[in-house]
Parts: structure tokens; sequence; C-alpha cells
């Protein structure tokens, strides 16, 4: 599991760089965008609250005005609201890793959606440093997880057959009912 740990996170802060740092920066250079705070110290916080708010500012804005907001006002519990952009940030987020890999695997949604919730709420105004080493340990072991689990989909969507001939193949984790272990020759 160390090992998935440490490749989880080296593979986060590998697609870190690129994706929420050098494509803004990117665009901003070429359509001449002057504030470029893209993110923040999202390294130094305490609370996963505030890790969310830093990591992706301009998401995390995009989310706040257009869906919470609206969310609040229509449904007057700042509770639901926040779950309600929760479940729809971790259902772009399955969809984007359904797209890609051809077929639905829940852990993403499910580490997302289920563990930042609760971690939301067991983090809240908490300013130790120990809440720090709290967020960068379950970050790197969710990474880990979601390294270690995609990884054992695939091997088994290579591997073995499909026994379901609709589109419940692509939702159905094929992991479940594989008996084949091929090792590389």
């Amino acid at each position: 599991m160390a090992i998935a740990i440490f490749a989880g996170s080296m593979i986060s802060f590998v697609t870190f760089y690129p994706i929420l740092h050098c494509l803004p920066n990117a665009f901003a250079e070429m359509l001449r965008f002057g504030d470029r705070l893209f993110y923040e110290d999202w390294w130094n916080c305490t609370s996963y609250t505030k890790f969310y708010r830093s990591l992706n500012i301009l998401v995390h804005d995009w989310l706040y005005f257009y869906i919470y907001c609206d969310m609040y006002a229509i449904l007057k519990s700042r509770t639901v609201a926040m779950l309600s952009v929760f479940l729809l940030s971790a259902i772009v987020h399955e969809y984007i890793v359904a797209v890609s890999l051809r077929f639905i695997f829940p852990p993403l949604f499910t580490l997302f959606y289920i563990a930042g919730i609760i971690f939301i709420f067991m983090t809240r105004r908490r300013t130790s440093n120990f809440w720090n080493f709290f967020l960068w340990f379950t970050l790197l072991l969710g990474y880990g997880l979601l390294l270690v689990f995609y990884s054992l989909e695939m091997s088994a969507r290579i591997n073995c057959p499909r026994i379901l001939d609709s589109w419940l193949d692509y939702a159905v984790p094929r992991f479940l009912h594989c008996n084949v272990i091929s090792f590389p020759v």
C-alpha cells in the first residue's frame, strides 16, 4: 500500500502542475488576463474546507456563484446547497474519468463525495499542524486507493472476457467476477 500511496502522490503532483498551474497560466497569457491567482497555498491547509477553496479558485468561484448561491436561494439550507455542489462536482469528476477509461467505476465518486464530505465536517475549524498532517495523509491515501482500484479494474477489463452484452458491462465492475490471473512473460 505504501508503494501505491507513493505512486498516487507522484501522479497527483505531476498532474497538478500542468493542469492547475501551466494550463490556466497559458490561457491567461494568451488572453492577456492580468489576475494570475488560480490557486492558493493548498499545501498548508488544516481543513478540507480551506483545501477545496484553495486548490482551484476558478472552479470554486464558479461553483459558489452559479451553483451554491442558487441552490441556497431555492432550498434555504447551507448544508443541502453544499451537498448538492459536492454531488455535482463528484458527478463531473466521475464523468471525466468514465469517458477517459470507457467504463464507470465508483471509487472516485465515493471518495470524492462521501469521504470528502465526512472530512469537511471532521476538520471544520481545525488549526493545528496535526490536521495538516491528517489532510496530507488522507489525500495521499486516497490517491493510492484510487490508483490501486482503477489499476485492478483496468487489468480485469483487459484480461477477463465480457459476460454482459449490454450497457451494464460498462457499469458493473469486472474485477468482482474475474478469476483470471495473468502474469507477463
